[in-house]
């Protein structure tokens, strides 16, 4: 008789479930799996965000201790990162995925006019992975204004600074 019935191993749920009706139990977990699943794979995104942060935080503070300083660069503007939107002030992800895309081919050509050893463009194309632009038609990276290296990594970092403050929360 007791061959057909299973014990939940939770002493909350206290229950005997038949073999039969387990597959309920196992419905009931499905979405509480993928939640904790879409929470790690968010944190992975937030850690990979602040962690690129630092990155360009110390590629600043070598530029600024006297590398190629008039090095001019395509740099996309916030606003094409964000649509800034309603009285609420909603962000919205604009062309976010091309213009991280644009920062990762001119940091390319800053690590190389500086001879600098860094990981921040293959940190730049791992966050790529994760977004996706919400207009179909987002500018080349050759139609932005020309900008100093300086103005470069700081509007880069402004967005890096919005993207991991918005992931977590």
């Amino acid at each position: 008789m007791w061959g057909n019935v299973v014990r939940v191993a939770s002493p909350r749920w206290n229950t005997l479930l038949r073999r039969a009706e387990q597959h309920q139990l196992y419905m009931e977990l499905t979405p509480l799996l993928f939640y904790f699943g879409a929470m790690v794979l968010r944190q992975v995104k937030c850690e990979c965000s602040m962690e690129t942060i630092r990155h360009v935080q110390l590629f600043m503070g070598n530029l600024s201790k006297g590398a190629v300083n008039d090095s001019k660069l395509y740099t996309p503007t916030l606003s094409n990162y964000w649509m800034l939107q309603g009285v609420v002030f909603s962000l919205q992800q604009n062309c976010s995925r091309s213009t991280l895309n644009c920062f990762a081919e001119e940091m390319i050509v800053l690590v190389q006019e500086t001879e600098t050893n860094t990981e921040l463009p293959i940190r730049l194309k791992k966050l790529i992975r994760h977004l996706n632009d919400k207009m179909t038609s987002c500018p080349q990276c050759e139609v932005y204004k020309e900008e100093k290296a300086a103005t470069f990594l700081s509007t880069l970092l402004t967005i890096l600074q919005i993207t991991s403050f918005t992931c977590r929360g």
